[in-house]
């Protein structure tokens, strides 16, 4: 008996990720494992030729000739990112692939190019765990039908094509996500065999004659294959489904994620840990839609960003009643308006937009920061060699915080919640014929809502009458330097004013206790490691961070006393790497996951000019407001070590 079945031409699938070589080393030779592919089945929608639809269950064979490597196997297939089959997206190769245990497993090396490096990283620090496989159907066959659901079980023949990275995958969990792309459909023979065989009755290490069919039209031919192994039988599969169904669309409406969004992590049976760590890689993604649909840029070009001047901005802002400042500054206006319209918000002076605020040349200056008054009055500022980047990259550079590798996210708009899950399902051993206690995830949310910084910058009156680049980089060397490092400070150590957001010494995070204040044992170092691997929230990338005195004790103090093997190596504690700033709380260490340190930062920067605190001398304070907010995904993820006595 046979029939003809239509499927989609290209299929999605999970599989899992290990952020490690393969050979068990530290991965310095750049190869990742994962596994692409199971025989674990899924209910799908089938239309036969005929026009009968039903709902079967798809297994994807991985006995001998069922799967078609040839694409995998030849040690040159890309490895992509997000499914874009193009130069740019490709991260690397996979060098291997083969079957094995009834799974599909492969080796890639990832690329050394800047942005094949970051991706590895991102594997090693834990933020890339998706993986993907593209496949398409050669075949089926109907083995049996589910004694408990009555769906139809199709063995499938089929051909993996490429393996991607993505921050979503199909569905986490290895063989039960398979979601159609969309693509065109195929029409392929269906072999009906054996009518009545039961998979979910087969032990898992044995095989039988099925009779399996491979596509290709009349000539399609029969030959005998192993049977599935045993599975999760179809009515567990459906009530899992429908629960994942439910907790998925109550995180949409919690958080007010885009419905499309819901429904294709409904529809590619994406799990409920996957969508929650979506949620916040879409609100940190530059192309984000949802929580933050207002993007702090306007579109400006290249010409246009060089060509925007603070001077002639604050020349205006000075006195707005001066036509011939208006007219110099008319630019500076327009820009401030169109992102006031974008960002549905009102500037109390001009609002530099983020396309203004991340381009190199407004935090570098044309050339060498200069003075035109005293020596003095210049000999405190950042050596322009270090202003690289936006103003937030000025943070990651400078400042301790984003050298650690926290996580940012800038042009919110509005409050903004995070959701987080504080507890999982649990597992329980039963007897035969019982049935587990139920339970379900539970999920709270991280808030984040904006609080003003503000920077005050004196112009004295002659510098208000130059217009040299020298003048524009002074002025953009003050302002940023000013605000970076407080925003780095409070992050850190919070700040008794109430209007300044909570930082990282406000949380719930774990303690060691120091026998000697700014002096630590080699054994209270390492307890520092193991009170967070004691709350399972230990990942590779982990950092110290310590002022410069704590650096000294640390470089020049050994291990176990009369020995030459001091704590410190190098800017390596303990085997991980270390940051040194003076804003980290003195006679103190700090370690733990920065990932898990948020930094919000709401759309534009909002200038306005103080002409009555310098009006004695004819100069006026730049004042430049900002709104930020900082949290913890999880405090468990830091330790402080200190002396608490």
């Amino acid at each position: 008996m046979s029939d003809k079945i239509k499927v989609p031409a290209r299929l999605l699938r999970a599989g899992v990720l290990e952020a490690r070589a393969p050979d068990g080393s530290d991965g310095a030779d750049r190869r990742v494992a994962l596994t692409f592919s199971s025989e674990a089945p899924v209910a799908r929608n089938f239309i036969l030729e005929s026009g009968e639809d039903f709902v079967g269950l798809e297994v994807l064979g991985h006995g001998e000739g069922e799967v078609d490597l040839s694409r995998l196997a030849t040690g040159r297939a890309p490895l992509l990112t997000d499914h874009s089959q193009s130069i740019d997206s490709q991260a690397g190769v996979v060098e291997k692939a083969w079957i094995e245990g009834g799974r599909g497993r492969a080796i890639c090396r990832i690329g050394k190019g800047a942005r094949a490096s970051e991706i590895l990283e991102r594997i090693r620090d834990g933020e890339i765990s998706g993986v993907s496989v593209g496949y398409t159907i050669k075949g089926f066959s109907q083995v049996g039908t589910d004694p408990e659901s009555g769906h139809r079980i199709l063995r499938a023949h089929w051909c993996p094509y490429e393996i991607t990275l993505c921050p979503v995958p199909a569905d986490p969990s290895v063989g039960i996500g398979r979601a159609a792309s969309g693509d065109a459909e195929i029409t392929l023979p269906l072999k009906i065999e054996m009518e009545g065989h039961d998979m979910a009755k087969d032990d898992t290490t044995q095989h039988t004659g099925t009779q399996h069919t491979v596509a290709g039209g009349d000539d399609a031919q029969t030959r005998s294959i192993p049977a599935a192994p045993k599975g999760p039988s179809a009515a567990d599969a459906l009530r899992a489904d429908k629960a994942r169904q439910r907790e998925i669309r109550a995180l949409g409406r919690k958080f007010e994620v885009d419905p499309d969004k819901v429904e294709a992590a409904l529809e590619g049976d994406t799990t409920v840990a996957a969508f929650q760590r979506a949620i916040l890689d879409d609100m940190g993604s530059e192309q984000a839609e949802g929580t933050r649909s207002k993007n702090a840029e306007i579109g400006l070009t290249e010409k246009e960003v060089k060509s925007f001047s603070l001077m002639r901005a604050v020349r205006f802002l000075t006195d707005p009643t001066d036509q011939k400042a208006r007219a110099a500054a008319a630019f500076e206006l327009e820009v401030s308006e169109a992102a006031q319209d974008k960002l549905g918000r009102s500037a109390k002076g001009i609002l530099v937009p983020g396309d203004v605020l991340s381009h190199q040349d407004f935090v570098r200056g044309q050339t060498r920061a200069q003075n035109v008054g005293t020596p003095s009055a210049g000999g405190a500022l950042v050596d322009t060699q270090y202003m690289d980047g936006s103003f937030i990259g000025l943070l990651r550079k400078r400042a301790a915080l984003t050298r650690l590798g926290v996580r940012t996210l800038t042009g919110l708009s509005g409050n903004v919640t995070i959701p987080r899950q504080t507890s999982g399902g649990t597992a329980y051993w039963v007897g035969e014929g019982g049935a587990p206690t139920e339970s379900q995830s539970s999920f709270d949310g991280l808030s984040l809502t904006p609080h003003t910084l503000a920077a005050a910058v004196p112009i004295t009156r002659r510098a208000m009458l130059q217009t040299s680049p020298d003048m524009e980089a002074l002025v953009r060397d003050d302002l940023i330097r000013i605000m970076a490092l407080e925003i780095d400070r409070v992050g850190i150590n919070g700040d008794a004013d109430s209007d300044a957001p909570d930082g990282l010494m406000d949380a719930a995070i774990s303690d060691v206790d120091f026998a000697t204040a700014g002096a630590p044992t080699w054994a209270e170092v390492v307890q520092m490691e193991s009170v967070i691997a004691a709350d399972d929230a230990d990942v590779e990338g982990m950092k110290y961070c310590f002022n410069a005195n704590m650096r000294g004790w640390l470089k020049s103090t050994p291990k176990v006393s009369g020995t030459a093997e001091f704590m410190m190596k190098g800017t390596e504690l303990n085997g991980y790497q270390s940051v040194v700033s003076n804003n980290a709380p003195a006679a103190s260490l700090l370690y733990g996951n920065w990932m898990d340190f948020i930094i919000a930062m709401w759309s534009g920067l909002d200038l306005t000019v103080d002409t009555a605190t310098l009006a004695a001398s004819g100069g006026v304070h730049l004042r430049a407001f900002q709104d930020v907010d900082f949290g913890l995904r999880h405090d468990k993820s830091f330790s402080y070590g200190r002396d608490y006595v």
